[in-house]
């Protein structure tokens, strides 16, 4: 154990996608960047099934993964294209369908394994120290730098430590950064379904009274399900054998895809939202799920993930040119200002959206089939909602051009 103590420009906490992406990106703007991480990730192998948890990566936060050379990666292992999106409600008739003509692009975004772009990160962290395992001990912020105590006896020092590690962010605690939140008493359960019919490139959600139920397509013709439901009918979805659950699933679908046939390993997870009342403190800064969880009925968490590192990036980048070390308050509010608004509108409509969905009020149900049924005939409307969804941004942060 060495008694010398590192010194860099950014100390990650947490190598999950946000955290060892953000390091990449570091690294390749020439800051000097530690990643902690408690777990190697292991290679990411094609002949393993299909990982539970997957995410839609829009064309945005893609752009971000492009212009680091690591979607190539991505792309030629395991990933599918999805050029449209169906809305419905299970109570009308109304529905809403998406597509990607109507911004000009050749797909609205792909589903991607999370350990695939992890996997694809930690391959490019050539220019990175990592220590791992380790996890954060104790973090002490002084005038010029933030240090870092690690539970195997290493001690680092970084001009700025940012904690991307998650929900429970340690870094967050130690640094005093109050959360809001709820828990929504919802699960979503999720896993690999075979539909009677190949799902066609489209990402299905059909709106129910207790929780929306998704179909994302993936490469091999199967569908990912994420099926969001109360606790008490998550329990008993859970209680269900193979049979009784794919029919279930069928019946909530509306056949959508015709019958589900087969549904492989599944698992449910919790639902909440919790949003951090800072994004920053002297030489304190937080990425991701560390910084925002908000309900995954529209998908977008890893894009805000995403969205943070490019704008992050581009903070730090402005604070060096202006002769400032990467702590700098000054350009760290810069990065909570850009980041704060753009998130808490998208939770804030998500959490909107979970509640006027999963309400048996009878104004709220003529209301919400009102509203789909106004997207779906106003093209206007139809391509403000894509070109929200696909997070491009012309003028926007160097990661995301």
């Amino acid at each position: 154990m060495s008694t010398r103590t590192p010194r860099y420009d950014v100390a990650i906490v947490g190598g999950g996608m946000v955290g060892a992406v953000l390091a990449v990106a570091l690294s390749r703007a020439d800051f000097s960047v530690a990643l902690v991480e408690a777990k190697r990730p292991k290679r990411f192998d094609t002949n393993d099934d299909y990982d539970l948890r997957l995410s839609a990566i829009a064309p945005g936060p893609r752009r971000v993964l492009d212009n680091l050379g690591l979607w190539d990666a991505v792309e030629r292992r395991r990933c599918c294209a999805f050029t449209g999106m169906k809305v419905w409600d299970a109570g009308s008739a109304a529905e809403l369908f998406l597509e990607h003509t109507a911004v000009g692009l050749p797909e609205l975004g792909h589903i991607v394994e999370n350990d695939l772009v992890v996997d694809s990160a930690w391959q490019a962290l050539t220019e990175v120290d990592i220590y791992c395992p380790a996890m954060l001990e104790s973090l002490a912020v002084e005038a010029d730098a933030a240090r870092l105590q690690l539970d195997d006896g290493s001690t680092v020092s970084a001009a700025l430590v940012v904690g991307a590690e998650g929900a429970n962010s340690p870094v967050r605690a130690a640094a005093g950064i109050e959360t809001t939140g709820w828990a929504y008493g919802q699960r979503c359960t999720v896993g690999a379904v075979t539909p009677e019919r190949h799902h066609r490139h489209i990402a299905w959600q059909r709106f129910t009274e207790t929780g929306p139920v998704a179909f994302l397509p993936l490469s091999d013709g199967r569908c990912s399900l994420a099926w969001h439901a109360d606790d008490a009918l998550a329990a008993e979805l859970a209680e269900l054998d193979h049979d009784a659950f794919c029919a279930r699933l069928t019946e909530a679908s509306a056949g959508v895809l015709g019958r589900i046939e087969r549904m492989d390993t599944r698992a449910a997870f919790a639902l909440k939202l919790l949003h951090a009342r800072e994004y920053c403190r002297p030489r304190v800064a937080l990425a991701g799920d560390a910084a925002h969880v908000l309900h995954p009925m529209a998908g977008q968490g890893v894009n805000l993930g995403l969205l943070d590192v490019a704008e992050l990036v581009a903070a730090l980048e402005a604070g060096r040119a202006a002769n400032r070390d990467a702590g700098d308050m000054t350009y760290l509010r810069r990065y909570q200002r850009a980041r704060m608004a753009e998130n808490l509108m998208m939770m804030g409509a998500t959490d909107a959206l979970k509640r006027v969905y999963g309400s048996a009020n009878p104004l709220l149900r003529s209301l919400r089939q009102q509203a789909i049924g106004i997207a779906s005939n106003l093209a206007p409307i139809r391509q403000i909602m894509i070109h929200h969804a696909v997070g491009l941004a012309a003028d926007g942060p160097r990661l995301l051009r």
